[in-house]
């Protein structure tokens, strides 16, 4: 009889453990955002990188089924999402396009690296952005350092949430540098697994674009002038099969 009701008593002691945890120290909510409406005038587009992939229920890893670069309006009245390019539809160009490290350039296209089997060597794949066709190839292609594509207009810049928020303490943050010190843009009460990742500018260095764990994209006033608000796409352009899944990567970044 003893023996029968140890697991019993075992399984009623990690409940009691686990109910004292979480009565000491809580369970934090993720942060709270308005609805963003762009009542103050926002303009131009954010550039992302979206990968569909299988929903494997078996290891290995799910499988890329395909990848594409998205926009989002911000000046439209509603978010409505748009493609721009997929790697299917460049197989006929090639199989190995990199979409991780997608660049803005010239502020009306894309650029994207891709192993040009005709040559053997490794080029650019120039996409404009509003007509989504390929407008050019360029041969070793040039792209930004990281801390560029953290500077804005006025020379101030972004830190990587990663130094500014302390997951121990479940306390996330976004900041800014200027030439003279460190300033706060949000700071937030957050789950230990919520982050902030992909931080971008806005054209005129006002405001900061965050894609978040919640695959949800943020909007922040530099000067809080403005709550932080969330985009609702109100339709999504990617549609998927009921066996896959959409994952959205990275912001690439904020077009004028």
């Amino acid at each position: 009889m003893k023996q029968r009701n140890t697991p019993l008593f075992l399984s009623l002691g990690i409940l009691l453990i686990t109910t004292i945890i979480v009565a000491i120290f809580g369970v934090v909510p993720l942060p709270e955002y308005e609805i963003l409406e762009n009542e103050e005038g926002l303009k131009g587009k954010l550039i992302y990188h979206v990968q569909v992939q299988s929903q494997n229920l078996i290891p290995p890893a799910p499988d890329i089924m395909d990848e594409c670069i998205l926009s989002i309006d911000l000046e439209a009245n509603s978010f409505i999402e748009e493609k721009i390019i997929c790697s299917s539809d460049l197989y006929d160009m090639s199989y190995d396009i990199y979409f991780y490290d997608t660049e803005i350039y010239e502020d009306e296209n894309i650029l994207l690296r891709y192993w040009d089997e005709s040559s053997g060597d490794e080029m650019g794949l120039i996409i404009n952005i509003e007509t989504k066709k390929v407008v050019d190839k360029v041969q070793q292609p040039n792209f930004y350092s990281e801390d560029r594509n953290r500077m804005n207009v006025y020379g101030e810049k972004l830190i990587d949430p990663w130094d500014t928020s302390d997951y121990s303490s479940r306390v996330i943050g976004i900041y800014y540098a200027n030439r003279m010190e460190n300033i706060e843009v949000f700071k937030s009460k957050a789950p230990t697994n919520y982050y902030f990742e992909s931080l971008h500018w806005s054209p005129n260095g006002d405001y900061i674009a965050a894609l978040d764990s919640e695959e949800n994209f943020i909007i922040f006033s530099k000067n809080k002038k403005s709550k932080p608000g969330i985009i609702q796409f109100s339709e999504v352009n990617l549609k998927v099969f009921d066996d896959e899944e959409r994952e959205i990567q990275n912001l690439i970044g904020w077009t004028d």
